[in-house]
């Protein structure tokens, strides 16, 4: 049954955290990207429009939950350095981290390829690394060193855990680590700020 009513939907305030760890569960459960908002919502007992109302669409749902299940906000809140610029040698060795976590890493590398399928959710991948990583290199060291960064970034992580290239799942985690720095580095001169 569809909600009718204007206004801000009937829910508790604790209706956004319900939903998150029911996405979380899924997440880990690997069903993330198939199972419906209105199934979500039906699980933790709230209105499927919960979901855009606390997150505005499906896709930013979803990319909120895989944010917070594997803390990329942890991992440059670790690289920022007091004077707050990113320290590079600890994003790159910290976003690998994640990857290679025995848990999330698998999880996330299988949400990856369920996504990059051309699911129906497949948004929810763009929306998560746009949040994730594009704007806040962009807010260090400008877009155009930002997007050459996440090119870096995305391609690295894509070629050893989504697609496992032999060439990169070869590498140990500290080389790909290493790796991942100096194509960071290589993107460019930042804009303004030293380079890290």
């Amino acid at each position: 049954m569809v909600n009718n009513a204007r206004g801000r939907p009937r829910g508790p305030a604790s209706a956004r955290a319900r939903l998150l760890d029911a996405a979380h569960r899924h997440f880990d459960a690997g069903d993330l990207a198939e199972i419906s908002s209105r199934d979500l919502a039906a699980e933790v007992g709230v209105s499927h429009t919960l979901v855009n109302y606390h997150f505005g669409s499906r896709n930013a749902f979803i990319a909120a939950a895989v944010s917070l299940r594997v803390a990329p906000h942890h991992v440059i809140a670790a690289a920022t350095m007091l004077d707050g610029t990113l320290h590079l040698p600890r994003l790159a060795r910290g976003l690998i981290a994640v990857w290679e976590h025995p848990e999330h890493g698998q999880l996330l590398a299988g949400f990856a390829r369920q996504l990059t399928a051309g699911g129906p959710h497949a948004q929810a991948l763009s929306s998560y690394l746009q949040h994730t990583v594009l704007e806040t290199l962009t807010a260090e060291f400008g877009q155009e060193r930002a997007r050459r960064m996440t090119t870096a970034l995305v391609g690295v992580v894509f070629s050893r855990y989504v697609i496992r290239l032999p060439g990169m799942t070869a590498l140990t985690a500290d080389q790909t680590a290493t790796h991942l720095l100096s194509m960071m580095r290589s993107a460019g001169p930042s804009s303004g700020r030293p380079q890290a």
